[in-house]
This record gives C-alpha cells, sequence and structure tokens, in this order.
C-alpha cells in the first residue's frame, strides 16, 4: 500500500510535528549558546525559559504520541489510556525512540538550569534528541547505519539553525543591540556557510540511501511528498542567503533603521520552518517508502 491518511495518521502527524519543533526549540537555543558565547549571559538568561518551556512541551508531545500509537493499535480512543496496550506500543522501536528522547530532554532541562554542567548535558541532551529520530521510522530501513548516522548529523545541525532564530531576534530588542546582533548574525553566518553544506549533504545523501536511486523522487507518493520538501527547505535556504547577505551588513551599518527588516526576516524564516517540520511531521507518519527495485 503506498499510503493510507486517516484520524490516527493525523494525530501521529500532529503530535510528531510539536515534537520537532519544540525538541529543535529547546536544543538549539543552548547550542547557540555553547556555539556563540559572546552572545553574552544577557540573552542567554532572557531565553532559559523559552528553552526549559519548550523542552516539557517535547516531553509531553513525545508521551501523547505514545498515547496515539496505542489508540491507533486498537482502533479507538480507550487504547491511548490502555495500560497494556501503552506497554506494547512501548515495544520495539517507538519505544527506544521515546527513552532516548525523554532522556536527552531531561539533560536539556538540566543544562538550562545548571550552569556548571551546561556544556555537556547541553551537547550529551541534543546528541540523544537528534538520535531518538534515528532508532525509528524510516530511518530503520537498511542501510541503518549510514541512514541512522546521517539523519542524526541532519537533525543536529537543523535544531541549531532553527534554534538560532529566537536568540538573534531577540538580541536585536536588547538596548544599544543592533551592532552586537549584527555580529553574533555575522558569526552565525560564518558557520552557517560551512554547516548548511553539510546539512544539505546528508539530507541528499539520506533520501537517496533511502529510495535507492533518483527515480523514485518523482515515480512515487513519498518521492514527489518529499521534493516537495526540498522545494520548501529552498526557501529557507533563500531567506538565510538574503540575511546573510543584505540584512546583516544592514543591521551593523543601520541598527535602528534595519532592525526591523531584520526581525521580520527572521520570523519568516521560522515560519517556512514550521513548514518544514509539518511536512516531514505527515511523510514520516502518512507515506510508505517505496521497496527497492
Amino acid at each position: 500500500m503506498e499510503n493510507a491518511v486517516d484520524l490516527w495518521s493525523l494525530l501521529a502527524a500532529g503530535s510528531k510535528f510539536v515534537i520537532y519543533v519544540a525538541s529543535f526549540l529547546a536544543v538549539g537555543t543552548l547550542l547557540f549558546r555553547i556555539a556563540l558565547p559572546r552572545a553574552g549571559d544577557e540573552v542567554a538568561d532572557a531565553l532559559r525559559p523559552l528553552a526549559i518551556g519548550a523542552a516539557v512541551v517535547a516531553i509531553l508531545a513525545t508521551l501523547f504520541r505514545v498515547m496515539v500509537q496505542a489508540g491507533r493499535l486498537m482502533d479507538e480512543w480507550a487504547g491511548m489510556v490502555d495500560p497494556q496496550i501503552i506497554a506494547i506500543s512501548l515495544e520495539g522501536p517507538l519505544g527506544q525512540s521515546t527513552y532516548v528522547r525523554l532522556g536527552g530532554l531531561a539533560l536539556i532541562v538540566v543544562a538550562a538550569l545548571f550552569r556548571p554542567v551546561r556544556a555537556p548535558a547541553t551537547l550529551f541532551g541534543a546528541i540523544m534528541v537528534a538520535s531518538s529520530f534515528a532508532v525509528t521510522g524510516h530511518a530503520t530501513r537498511d542501510p541503518q547505519w549510514l541512514l541512522g548516522g546521517l539523519i542524526t548529523f541532519h537533525l543536529l545541525a537543523v535544531a541549531y539553525w532553527f534554534g538560532a532564530l529566537a536568540p538573534l531576534h531577540r538580541l536585536t530588542r536588547f538596548e544599544d543591540g543592533a551592532a552586537h546582533a549584527a555580529a553574533i548574525a555575522d558569526r552565525f553566518g560564518k558557520q552557517a556557510s560551512i554547516i548548511v553544506p553539510m546539512l544539505i549533504l546528508a539530507g541528499a545523501g539520506f533520501a537517496y540511501a533511502l529510495l535507492g536511486g533518483i527515480e523514485p523522487f518523482w515515480t512515487t507518493a513519498y518521492g514527489r511528498m518529499l521534493l516537495a520538501k526540498i522545494g520548501i527547505v529552498a526557501v529557507v535556504l533563500g531567506i538565510a542567503a538574503l540575511n546573510k547577505w543584505r540584512f546583516v551588513p544592514a543591521l551593523a551599518a543601520d541598527g535602528d533603521r534595519a532592525g526591523p527588516a531584520f526581525r521580520r526576516s527572521l520570523r519568516l524564516e521560522a515560519v517556512v520552518f514550521l513548514l518544514v517540520f509539518a511536512a516531514t511531521a505527515f511523510l514520516t507518519t502518512s507515506f510508505t517508502v517505496p521497496e527497492a527495485g
């Protein structure tokens, strides 16, 4: 069966969308603090509640995802709260993914609350959260070692990029913060010039290995949906390029006038990211990967 969309699929996609957004926001915000310490403690303190809140939402959404799977197994609402069905749902890849993600998110909360362990807790937590998506779903197909490694790296890069948007937006709000925000944004842009090509290569490598070639991209429903997602990603890349080459230099030259335009661009970038996450959630819960050959 190529694909089937029903209520349970939509609930699964919805919960996964929330997991993506909240997990990457929590992880990325703290990764930004470690990768760009010159952003300062002020922005870190201002965004700590956001990171903690996002991690808590991700934890709740992860638990709800398990409940949805339990309901899906019985095909009735009562299954969502049936302890035995929930236990069955936690057997296999979904359970492994859930435990790893919850552990990673717990470390992210610890990192946000306790400065002495911020760096190691953030790094281990980020890796655990990203790898939790590699032990379930489409990443478990052969060659699993390759797909799992590619998706873990890909999601770490996505989390850092997505999580940087809120700190950059907040930096321009501080008094006399435009010049500082421009300097930090410029450093982030230099990092992104290395990270983004690697992110693209990892994503492309994952898709090629998963589909087993180029032709399935346009001959299968999964491939066509994946192409649509790639099109949305291209929009994100375009906005990011516009930020780097136009808005950040303008912010450095005249922060008072350029600040609002820079913030609007960041908000637009965040909205397009949400579309990418929505497409990914729908793709990974409602579409079947075509068999090779």
